[in-house]
């Protein structure tokens, strides 16, 4: 009888080694699943708050955008537009060249437009929309108020010396209309300041330059 009693102690000791080498096993295996969903659920995370930042920066943009296009198109139908010209520095309205010299194509692109088009927020360069976005709902607001800038588009010259943009109507005495385009420039950045946004849209008038002698 002992004999046999210590046949089935050995046999139960080595049935508790390999249970154990089976729990240490399984819970490996379960620790792994759940650290790959842990990582799959942060990467969804991740993914998630990457798409609302993208979504209030561009959202921030279109609403500079639309705010710049409400100027012009104010500031167009309330003159006679052919007085609304760009100037490098845009002492006239606001309104920048888009040549750092007037007209002149080796002067190269505005400067002022380059400066608005980077992530250069302590720029005095572009408007500042006139809602504060900074203020609203913690989940919707906006790091920095967007911005938009307006730059009126070089007429191109034909071999003539023309604008591309011919006036009509130029009889002595008559009025004369040409058409001019601007473009106008939105940007903003996302809550966390992470993301930005730059859209632009072309505007273009026709307006009329009074009569001529």
């Amino acid at each position: 009888m002992r004999h046999v009693f210590r046949k089935q102690s050995h046999s139960i000791r080595k049935q508790n080694g390999a249970a154990l080498i089976v729990g240490l096993l399984l819970m490996v295996i379960v620790t792994l699943m759940a650290y790959t969903s842990m990582k799959g659920t942060m990467l969804q995370e991740k993914m998630a708050a990457g798409l609302h930042n993208r979504t209030l920066a561009q959202g921030g943009s279109n609403t500079a955008l639309r705010n710049g296009e409400s100027f012009i198109y104010n500031l167009v139908n309330e003159t006679n537009g052919v007085q609304i010209s760009g100037t490098p520095n845009g002492s006239m309205s606001n309104i920048y060249s888009y040549y750092n010299v007037l007209e002149d194509q080796t002067s190269g692109i505005n400067t002022n437009i380059k400066e608005f088009s980077e992530r250069n927020w302590s720029s005095t360069v572009g408007t500042i929309h006139d809602h504060n976005f900074t203020t609203v709902h913690v989940n919707a607001k906006l790091k920095n108020n967007p911005q938009y800038i307006i730059y009126e588009l070089p007429f191109r010259k034909s071999s003539g010396g023309t604008s591309a943009f011919d006036t009509v109507g130029g009889t002595a005495g008559s009025s004369q209309t040409e058409q001019k385009a601007f473009a106008v420039l939105g940007k903003s950045d996302s809550g966390d300041g992470k993301t930005f946004s730059l859209v632009r849209s072309l505007y273009t008038a026709v307006v009329s330059s009074g009569s001529t002698n």
